[in-house]
């Protein structure tokens, strides 16, 4: 996988068209995979959520639609740049926005500050999983929840054959067209080939001292839903 400095360079290059992307490799199933992730994440009224690898915000826009208070962070701030004119549009006032170097292996947060943390896309992207995995932990209040949306492993034969056909030979042609970036959308599936799948993903955020470990398949699995929880009490979500 490449080295931070590199992914953060690529996803700088694609900023200005990576929504256009994500709505059109996804074929629209994008805007239903945040809706489902803001569902599951517990987000609402008077809970502060940290929106980790947030890039130009549509998963906060999602928790925030929920009257969630949401702090944005992310290692590319050419993607975090992009963020605040979504919530002007769209009337949603309840963001604070971080641009402050916060990847995720190292957030700038004090302990127990958030009800609940999300990560769309983006674990994917992190060096040292079980860092980032100690900082969640850190930042969450007790009983706070770790909500993570990935791609994953389908769980049909059928379906991971399609899958396997459309992301190796079709998503890296149209990826590169519309971004300008070929590599961008060759390292896309690859790091998706190379990601644990479920039950391995699972067993990370136990080995990591998460508790109520789950997950939940999204269209088949292509992409899946992720929760863990901070023992001890606090944020019920």
């Amino acid at each position: 996988m490449p080295e931070g400095k590199q992914v953060q360079a690529m996803f700088s290059g694609i900023a200005g068209r990576y929504d256009l992307l994500n709505h059109v490799l996804s074929l629209g199933t994008d805007f239903y995979w945040w809706w489902r992730m803001a569902r599951r994440s517990g987000a609402g009224p008077g809970r502060r959520y940290l929106d980790v690898a947030a890039g130009t915000g549509d998963s906060s826009l999602a928790l925030a639609a929920r009257g969630a208070e949401v702090v944005s962070t992310d290692f590319t701030q050419a993607m975090l740049r992009l963020g605040p004119a979504k919530f002007r549009d769209r009337g949603r006032d309840g963001l604070i926005w971080a641009s402050v170097g916060a990847d995720a292996q190292h957030l700038p947060f004090a302990a127990g500050t958030f009800d609940g943390i999300t990560i769309c896309y983006g674990i994917r992207n992190v060096e040292d999983r079980g860092r980032a995995y100690g900082e969640f932990l850190r930042v969450l209040r007790p009983g706070g929840q770790l909500t993570i949306l990935e791609f994953s492993r389908p769980r049909f034969r059928w379906l991971r054959a399609l899958y396997d056909t459309y992301s190796l030979r079709i998503l890296p042609r149209i990826g590169g067209w519309i971004s300008g970036d070929p590599r961008a959308y060759t390292y896309l599936p690859e790091s998706i080939r190379t990601f644990p799948d479920q039950p391995a993903l699972a067993a990370e955020l136990e080995g990591a001292g998460f508790r109520e470990v789950g997950w939940t398949d999204l269209t088949g699995g292509i992409v899946a839903l992720h929760t863990g929880r901070k023992a001890g009490t606090g944020a019920m979500l």
